[in-house]
Protein backbone atom coordinates (compact mmCIF):
# COMPACT_ATOMS: atom_id res chain seq x y z
CA UNK A 1 0.00 0.00 0.00
CA UNK A 2 1.32 3.46 -1.04
CA UNK A 3 2.44 6.07 1.75
CA UNK A 4 -0.89 8.25 2.47
CA UNK A 5 0.85 11.56 2.35
CA UNK A 6 -0.62 14.84 4.10
CA UNK A 7 -3.86 14.65 2.25
CA UNK A 8 -4.87 11.16 3.08
CA UNK A 9 -4.31 11.52 6.72
CA UNK A 10 -6.74 14.21 6.94
CA UNK A 11 -9.04 12.49 5.31
CA UNK A 12 -8.50 9.34 7.53
CA UNK A 13 -8.96 11.79 10.16
CA UNK A 14 -12.19 13.19 9.07
CA UNK A 15 -13.39 9.90 8.61
CA UNK A 16 -12.71 8.99 11.67
CA UNK A 17 -13.64 12.22 13.28
CA UNK A 18 -17.12 12.49 11.74
CA UNK A 19 -17.92 8.77 12.26
CA UNK A 20 -20.51 8.48 14.88
CA UNK A 21 -21.10 12.44 13.61
CA UNK A 22 -24.61 11.44 11.21
CA UNK A 23 -25.76 14.09 8.90
CA UNK A 24 -28.82 16.55 10.59
CA UNK A 25 -31.76 16.80 8.61
CA UNK A 26 -34.61 18.92 8.90
CA UNK A 27 -37.81 16.91 9.35
CA UNK A 28 -40.19 19.31 6.01
CA UNK A 29 -37.44 21.77 7.41
CA UNK A 30 -37.55 23.05 10.90
CA UNK A 31 -41.26 21.47 11.92
CA UNK A 32 -41.75 21.66 15.02
CA UNK A 33 -41.31 25.92 15.09
CA UNK A 34 -42.09 26.71 11.62
CA UNK A 35 -44.69 25.87 8.96
CA UNK A 36 -43.85 22.19 7.37
CA UNK A 37 -42.35 22.57 3.99
CA UNK A 38 -42.13 26.08 3.89
CA UNK A 39 -39.44 28.22 2.17
CA UNK A 40 -39.50 29.69 5.50
CA UNK A 41 -39.19 26.22 7.20
CA UNK A 42 -36.29 25.35 5.10
CA UNK A 43 -34.31 28.64 5.65
CA UNK A 44 -34.82 28.42 9.67
CA UNK A 45 -33.39 24.67 9.28
CA UNK A 46 -30.37 25.66 7.74
CA UNK A 47 -29.70 28.97 10.09
CA UNK A 48 -29.92 26.34 13.14
CA UNK A 49 -27.40 23.71 11.98
CA UNK A 50 -28.96 21.46 10.02
CA UNK A 51 -27.27 19.78 7.03
CA UNK A 52 -29.66 19.23 4.94
CA UNK A 53 -33.71 18.36 4.51
CA UNK A 54 -36.17 16.11 4.13
CA UNK A 55 -39.17 17.01 2.17
CA UNK A 56 -42.20 15.17 0.51
CA UNK A 57 -43.12 15.98 -3.39
CA UNK A 58 -46.40 16.01 -4.92
CA UNK A 59 -47.86 16.70 -8.09
CA UNK A 60 -51.14 19.10 -8.53
CA UNK A 61 -53.78 18.61 -11.79
CA UNK A 62 -51.63 20.67 -14.41
CA UNK A 63 -48.55 18.24 -13.36
CA UNK A 64 -46.18 20.86 -11.19
CA UNK A 65 -44.38 19.17 -8.69
CA UNK A 66 -45.12 20.86 -5.42
CA UNK A 67 -43.47 20.14 -1.83
CA UNK A 68 -46.53 18.94 0.40
CA UNK A 69 -46.73 15.94 2.50
CA UNK A 70 -50.31 15.56 2.58
CA UNK A 71 -52.71 14.65 -0.50
CA UNK A 72 -55.44 16.46 1.12
CA UNK A 73 -55.19 19.92 2.35
CA UNK A 74 -57.32 20.65 5.19
CA UNK A 75 -54.79 19.95 7.32
CA UNK A 76 -52.08 22.77 6.34
CA UNK A 77 -53.88 25.28 4.09
CA UNK A 78 -57.97 24.67 6.38
CA UNK A 79 -58.78 23.94 2.63
CA UNK A 80 -61.25 20.84 1.64
CA UNK A 81 -59.77 19.32 -1.56
CA UNK A 82 -57.14 17.08 -2.53
CA UNK A 83 -53.73 18.12 -4.24
CA UNK A 84 -54.44 16.34 -7.46
CA UNK A 85 -57.55 18.12 -8.06
CA UNK A 86 -55.68 21.59 -7.86
CA UNK A 87 -54.03 23.55 -10.42
CA UNK A 88 -50.70 25.11 -9.18
CA UNK A 89 -52.26 28.72 -9.36
CA UNK A 90 -54.79 27.56 -6.90
CA UNK A 91 -52.38 26.21 -4.44
CA UNK A 92 -49.85 28.80 -4.75
CA UNK A 93 -52.22 31.59 -3.13
CA UNK A 94 -53.06 29.22 0.22
CA UNK A 95 -51.61 29.52 2.99
CA UNK A 96 -49.76 27.22 4.32
CA UNK A 97 -48.76 28.26 8.11
CA UNK A 98 -48.01 32.34 9.24
CA UNK A 99 -48.59 33.53 5.78
CA UNK A 100 -45.74 31.37 3.73
CA UNK A 101 -47.09 29.69 0.43
CA UNK A 102 -46.65 26.35 -0.44
CA UNK A 103 -43.31 26.06 -3.01
CA UNK A 104 -42.50 23.96 -5.99
CA UNK A 105 -39.90 21.47 -6.27
CA UNK A 106 -37.61 23.95 -8.36
CA UNK A 107 -37.59 27.27 -5.39
CA UNK A 108 -36.97 24.15 -2.22
CA UNK A 109 -34.00 22.74 -4.45
CA UNK A 110 -32.53 26.04 -5.44
CA UNK A 111 -33.36 27.25 -1.86
CA UNK A 112 -30.20 25.43 0.28
CA UNK A 113 -27.25 27.42 -1.14
CA UNK A 114 -24.70 24.88 -2.17
CA UNK A 115 -23.64 21.12 -1.02
CA UNK A 116 -26.56 20.32 1.67
CA UNK A 117 -28.10 17.06 1.27
CA UNK A 118 -32.31 17.14 -0.28
CA UNK A 119 -33.61 13.98 0.82
CA UNK A 120 -36.79 14.14 -1.45
CA UNK A 121 -39.67 11.63 -0.53
CA UNK A 122 -41.59 10.77 -3.55
CA UNK A 123 -45.26 10.70 -2.87
CA UNK A 124 -47.52 7.67 -3.75
CA UNK A 125 -50.57 9.01 -3.78
CA UNK A 126 -49.70 11.40 -6.97
CA UNK A 127 -46.27 10.52 -7.96
CA UNK A 128 -45.93 7.46 -10.85
CA UNK A 129 -43.33 6.52 -12.94
CA UNK A 130 -44.21 8.33 -15.54
CA UNK A 131 -42.86 11.62 -13.32
CA UNK A 132 -39.64 10.65 -13.57
CA UNK A 133 -38.46 12.70 -16.60
CA UNK A 134 -40.07 16.08 -15.68
CA UNK A 135 -38.69 15.32 -11.82
CA UNK A 136 -34.85 14.43 -13.70
CA UNK A 137 -35.05 17.15 -15.80
CA UNK A 138 -35.92 19.90 -12.48
CA UNK A 139 -33.11 18.56 -10.38
CA UNK A 140 -30.51 18.65 -13.54
CA UNK A 141 -31.57 22.07 -14.01
CA UNK A 142 -30.75 23.53 -10.38
CA UNK A 143 -27.22 21.45 -10.71
CA UNK A 144 -27.71 19.70 -7.32
CA UNK A 145 -28.09 15.98 -8.73
CA UNK A 146 -25.20 14.66 -6.42
CA UNK A 147 -27.39 16.49 -3.03
CA UNK A 148 -29.96 14.39 -3.49
CA UNK A 149 -31.27 11.86 -2.33
CA UNK A 150 -34.42 9.98 -3.76
CA UNK A 151 -36.61 7.91 -1.26
CA UNK A 152 -40.54 6.47 -0.98
CA UNK A 153 -42.24 3.77 0.35
CA UNK A 154 -43.68 2.56 -2.93
CA UNK A 155 -39.83 1.00 -3.41
CA UNK A 156 -41.26 0.39 -7.46
CA UNK A 157 -40.62 3.94 -8.49
CA UNK A 158 -36.41 3.91 -7.37
CA UNK A 159 -35.41 1.62 -10.30
CA UNK A 160 -35.13 4.40 -12.97
CA UNK A 161 -33.60 7.54 -10.41
CA UNK A 162 -30.84 4.95 -9.61
CA UNK A 163 -30.22 4.14 -13.12
CA UNK A 164 -29.90 7.72 -13.77
CA UNK A 165 -27.87 8.16 -10.88
CA UNK A 166 -29.31 8.97 -7.80
CA UNK A 167 -28.62 8.12 -4.34
CA UNK A 168 -32.10 6.32 -3.40
CA UNK A 169 -33.27 5.27 -0.30
CA UNK A 170 -35.60 2.31 0.60
CA UNK A 171 -38.08 3.90 3.22
CA UNK A 172 -40.09 1.88 5.93
CA UNK A 173 -42.42 2.09 8.32
CA UNK A 174 -42.87 0.98 11.46
CA UNK A 175 -45.61 -1.70 11.29
CA UNK A 176 -43.33 -3.57 8.77
CA UNK A 177 -40.11 -3.47 10.23
CA UNK A 178 -41.70 -5.00 13.78
CA UNK A 179 -42.38 -8.14 11.64
CA UNK A 180 -40.86 -8.15 8.03
CA UNK A 181 -37.15 -7.84 8.49
CA UNK A 182 -36.43 -10.36 6.56
CA UNK A 183 -38.81 -9.20 3.60
CA UNK A 184 -36.83 -5.80 4.22
CA UNK A 185 -33.16 -7.47 3.74
CA UNK A 186 -34.51 -8.92 0.39
CA UNK A 187 -35.81 -5.57 -0.44
CA UNK A 188 -32.59 -4.67 -0.03
CA UNK A 189 -30.54 -7.16 -2.02
CA UNK A 190 -33.33 -6.36 -4.93
CA UNK A 191 -32.98 -2.50 -5.29
CA UNK A 192 -29.14 -2.24 -4.10
CA UNK A 193 -30.36 1.51 -2.70
CA UNK A 194 -27.76 4.08 -1.20
CA UNK A 195 -29.62 3.62 2.33
CA UNK A 196 -32.78 2.37 4.25
CA UNK A 197 -34.98 4.82 5.45
CA UNK A 198 -35.88 3.80 8.77
CA UNK A 199 -38.30 4.56 11.88
CA UNK A 200 -36.36 5.37 14.97
CA UNK A 201 -39.45 4.19 16.50
CA UNK A 202 -37.88 0.93 16.19
CA UNK A 203 -34.53 1.23 16.19
CA UNK A 204 -33.76 3.12 19.61
CA UNK A 205 -34.47 2.01 23.16
CA UNK A 206 -35.02 -1.44 23.68
CA UNK A 207 -33.52 -2.48 20.44
CA UNK A 208 -34.86 -6.28 19.48
CA UNK A 209 -32.35 -8.71 18.63
CA UNK A 210 -33.86 -9.32 15.04
CA UNK A 211 -33.06 -5.29 14.69
CA UNK A 212 -29.81 -5.80 15.51
CA UNK A 213 -29.29 -8.63 13.70
CA UNK A 214 -30.88 -6.55 10.58
CA UNK A 215 -28.72 -3.18 10.80
CA UNK A 216 -25.33 -5.58 11.05
CA UNK A 217 -26.41 -7.19 7.59
CA UNK A 218 -27.04 -3.54 6.60
CA UNK A 219 -23.61 -2.63 7.35
CA UNK A 220 -22.00 -5.18 6.08
CA UNK A 221 -23.72 -4.73 2.51
CA UNK A 222 -22.62 -0.87 3.27
CA UNK A 223 -26.11 0.57 2.91
CA UNK A 224 -26.46 3.20 4.95
CA UNK A 225 -28.97 3.89 7.31
CA UNK A 226 -31.00 7.01 7.85
CA UNK A 227 -33.36 7.35 10.55
CA UNK A 228 -36.79 9.15 10.87
CA UNK A 229 -38.04 10.90 13.17
CA UNK A 230 -35.97 11.33 15.53
CA UNK A 231 -36.44 13.64 18.30
CA UNK A 232 -35.58 12.76 21.72
CA UNK A 233 -32.06 12.49 23.11
CA UNK A 234 -32.94 8.90 23.86
CA UNK A 235 -33.34 8.41 20.15
CA UNK A 236 -30.39 9.93 19.28
CA UNK A 237 -28.25 8.03 21.48
CA UNK A 238 -29.25 5.00 20.11
CA UNK A 239 -28.93 5.39 16.56
CA UNK A 240 -26.20 7.76 16.32
CA UNK A 241 -23.33 5.43 16.37
CA UNK A 242 -24.73 3.83 12.94
CA UNK A 243 -26.73 6.55 11.14
CA UNK A 244 -25.59 8.23 8.22
CA UNK A 245 -28.48 10.79 9.07
CA UNK A 246 -31.10 11.33 11.32
CA UNK A 247 -34.29 13.83 10.45
CA UNK A 248 -35.84 15.77 13.08
CA UNK A 249 -38.18 17.77 13.72
CA UNK A 250 -36.27 19.48 16.37
CA UNK A 251 -32.90 20.81 14.72
CA UNK A 252 -31.42 22.85 17.33
CA UNK A 253 -31.82 19.63 19.83
CA UNK A 254 -30.24 17.52 17.60
CA UNK A 255 -27.73 19.58 16.59
CA UNK A 256 -26.18 19.90 20.00
CA UNK A 257 -26.17 16.75 20.65
CA UNK A 258 -24.54 15.57 17.36
CA UNK A 259 -21.47 18.48 18.16
CA UNK A 260 -21.22 18.56 21.81
CA UNK A 261 -19.12 15.33 21.93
Amino acid sequence: MPPLGERGLIILYQDEFMKNKPLILGHRGYRSRFPENTMLSFAKAVEYGADGIECDIQKTSDCRYIVFHDDELSRITGHSGYVKDVNFDELSGLDAGMGERIPDINSFLNSLHGHRLRNIELKVETITHDDFSAIDSAVDHSGFKNDVLISSFHHDLLPQYKEAGYRTGLLFDAEYMQDNKISALVKVFRYKPFSVNLPAAVFSGNVSLSARMFLAVIKILGVKTVYWTVNTGEQFNSVKDNAYAVITDNVELMVSLRDKD
